[in-house]
């Protein structure tokens, strides 16, 4: 559970931490006294988090994202991650004394439920790749590799590393890598590689990453972490080098999913989904009707729509890709002129603790510029905290709410500051395990002319 409530983010003060060059990842050969620092946040239902060293507190970062490496004085430091509550409140997720030595390199990994969670230190040494690329006699470039599992239940992985014009025949191992461990790193020429996991103890491949372009001389930190995408294997991994954002690298052998949509008022559809390698059909989806998730290859598919009684095309050769893990949800609506369009939008799968992810598409063609409320029962629309605003026709727009119970109240104001509620909702509890994504469409029977369609 959570150590304690922090009355307020304390502000960044001068204990001395200082940022490496955000470009390049070479050592400091002229300092002295100074450790390197870095934080990853694989806690997969998690708010966002910050380290903190001695009440210095670093920029919060969010589920699957990192920190930059920076410097710190040796010593014992007091570290904390700082979190949200489910009151929006800054508490401590965790705490522990850390022992910073002169050149260590930790990557401090938050990992495990967000309730109680757990802090895998990284400690790793380049002193071996630093002297080899600074041997002026040799035209060493080097790079090293480690890989990290913090994949909640998903088990051991064995992990192995060629060249991308390589197989796993070829591979080397990087090692094996139980939940919460880390392997030991190992120096290789810098080049373009892929990285296999494999069933422990066998050289049977279950994760296959793209090209990987390994070229700067640094420890790369691959992060097998949670996934909340469409492959069957439920993990993904992220590299972490010594900039902001990790490298995502979904497994080649991963399908994609997706569901359609169907919000036109008064017609069924047929709707097929085709690329060169194969076609899938959906028929006679129902007014205002969600399929369910489909399972596909990845690939780029032109999408046709028609009439499920009549067979006339409404439209065809929507361009859609779906890449390896994506989820998708493609949305048939109309427009003024009464032609039949398609959008598409990207879902996130990925359940929080205490607050909830919600998606709001605007499909009807009548109104830009809507305001959308969601009010609890304490407020009115003036008072609400949580709005979203300008949400134009064919627009997505997202934001995140805590666990409450909302009525939804949908907005449309004039030049002349005259309001128009356009729909308004029952209480609805934002709650459970799954996040939300509303569809506004018109409807001719619903009392204010439109319904708001839960894509759950």
């Amino acid at each position: 559970m959570f150590n304690k409530k922090v009355s307020r983010l304390i502000i960044m003060s001068t204990v001395g931490a200082a940022l490496l060059g955000c470009g390049s990842d070479s050592s400091d050969s002229s300092s002295s006294d100074v450790a390197y620092v870095q934080y990853y946040n694989a806690s997969p239902n998690s708010t966002s988090t910050s380290l903190v060293l001695d009440d210095y507190a670093y920029t919060a970062i969010d589920f699957a994202d990192a920190m930059p490496r920076y410097g710190y004085s040796v010593g014992s430091a007091d570290l904390e991650i700082y979190g949200q509550d489910e009151d929006s409140e800054t508490v401590t997720v965790y705490s522990d004394t850390v022992s910073l030595e002169t050149d260590d390199n930790h990557l401090f990994v938050l990992y495990g439920d967000y309730l109680d969670p757990q802090l895998l230190d990284i400690n790793y040494n380049r002193d071996d790749m630093d002297e080899l690329n600074a041997d002026d006699d040799y035209e060493y470039s080097k790079m090293q590799v480690l890989i990290a599992n913090v994949a909640t239940d998903e088990g051991t992985f064995d992990a192995y590393i060629s060249l991308d014009t390589q197989s796993i025949d070829d591979a080397v191992m990087i090692g094996s890598a139980t939940y919460g461990t880390y392997t030991d790193s190992t120096i290789l020429d810098t080049d373009d590689y892929i990285v296999y996991l494999t069933t422990a103890g066998t050289k049977d491949v279950v994760y296959t990453t793209g090209s990987m372009d390994l070229t700067t001389e640094t420890v790369y930190k691959f992060v097998i972490r949670n996934s909340f995408g469409a492959g069957d294997i439920k993990v993904t991994i992220d590299s972490v080098d010594s900039t902001t954002t990790p490298d995502n690298y979904a497994a080649l052998e991963a399908t994609a999913d997706y569901r359609v949509f169907n919000g036109l008022e008064t017609q069924n559809i047929d709707i097929d989904v085709t690329s060169k390698q194969e076609t899938q059909y959906l028929y006679d989806v129902a007014s205002f009707a969600v399929t369910d998730y489909q399972s596909t290859s990845f690939n780029d598919y032109g999408i046709t729509v028609k009439d499920a009684t009549s067979k006339t095309k409404l439209f065809d050769n929507l361009l859609v890709t779906f890449n390896q893990d994506d989820v998708k949800s493609l949305l048939i609506y109309q427009k003024a002129d009464s032609s039949v369009k398609g959008m598409v939008i990207s879902q996130d799968l990925r359940p929080r603790a205490y607050e909830y992810k919600v998606d709001v598409v605007n499909l009807s063609y009548d109104y830009d510029d809507l305001t959308v409320y969601f009010v609890r029962d304490s407020e009115t629309i003036e008072t609400a905290e949580y709005t979203l605003t300008d949400l134009d026709f064919v627009e997505q727009q997202s934001l995140t709410l805590p666990s409450d119970d909302y009525e939804i109240n949908i907005v449309y104001e004039d030049d002349n500051g005259t309001q128009t509620l356009v729909y308004q909702s029952e209480s609805l509890s934002i709650s459970g395990g799954n996040n939300f994504t509303f569809v506004l469409s018109p409807d001719t029977e619903s009392a204010l002319g439109h319904r708001l369609t839960s894509l759950q």
